[in-house]
Formats: structure tokens, C-alpha cells, sequence
């Protein structure tokens, strides 16, 4: 079953607008295999070396396909994080002790604006399905 993105972040993803990768490394992991499992030309059951090569390319853009979907399912996490634990201290950054920084430690503009765009993509009546 291919890597698909989770339903909770899906606000996420439009309020990056950087959609999730599309594909099916499954799709491609099938004709991977299938390609090992060919005879060679020499027909000695075995298959052939270009039948391997073609076989684990289609296995290696798989492999990197689920790999570019992990750092993106990565990256939206981390971005969710950070939103929540701003949105959640009321709009002041944190320290690694998890106290406001205080005066003078108020997040810049395009911070909020970013954690208000992502409280209201969470909380619309019409998020994507």
C-alpha cells in the first residue's frame, strides 16, 4: 500500500500550498519485480542483466518516490508543531523550557499571520476531502 497523506494534515498541505508527492511506488515496485523474474536470453531460468537493471530502477524510483513523501510527511509535521505550540502559547515564542520569552520576544507579523491562516484553514467548514 502506497504512502498516502494523512487526513490531518491536510490543512497543512493547503496552507503551504505545496501539494503532497502524487504516485504509487507500489506501481512501481510490481513491474520491478516482474523484471527479476524474467528469463534471460540464454534461457537458463534466470534473468538477464538488463532485465535486473530495468528491474531495480523501477525498484529504486520507488524507493525514492516513498522517500521524498517522508520528508514531506516530515516537514508538514514539524510545520504543525510549531504552529500549534505558537497558537497554543497565545501567540508568543517559547524557550526550550517551554516559558514565553517575555517582553520584546513577540513573534513577528508574518508568524501570526501564519498561525491565523492555519487556525482558520483547521477550523473552515470546507476543508479539502
Amino acid at each position: 500500500m502506497s504512502l498516502e497523506l494523512p487526513a490531518a494534515l491536510a490543512a497543512v498541505e493547503a496552507f503551504l500550498g505545496r501539494p503532497f508527492p502524487d504516485g504509487d511506488e507500489d506501481a512501481l515496485v510490481r513491474p520491478g519485480d516482474d523484471h527479476d523474474g524474467r528469463p534471460g536470453d540464454d534461457h537458463d531460468g534466470r534473468p538477464g542483466a538488463d532485465a535486473r537493471v530495468a528491474g531495480l530502477g523501477l525498484k529504486a524510483s520507488a524507493g525514492l518516490l516513498l522517500a521524498r513523501k517522508g520528508v514531506t510527511l516530515l516537514q508538514y509535521g514539524l510545520i504543525a508543531a510549531a504552529l500549534a505550540e505558537t497558537l497554543a502559547s497565545g501567540g508568543e515564542p517559547l524557550t526550550a523550557g517551554g516559558e514565553p520569552l517575555g517582553p520584546g520576544g513577540a513573534p513577528a507579523p508574518a508568524l501570526r499571520q501564519a498561525g491565523q491562516r492555519a487556525l482558520d484553514a483547521v477550523t473552515a467548514d470546507d476543508l479539502p476531502a
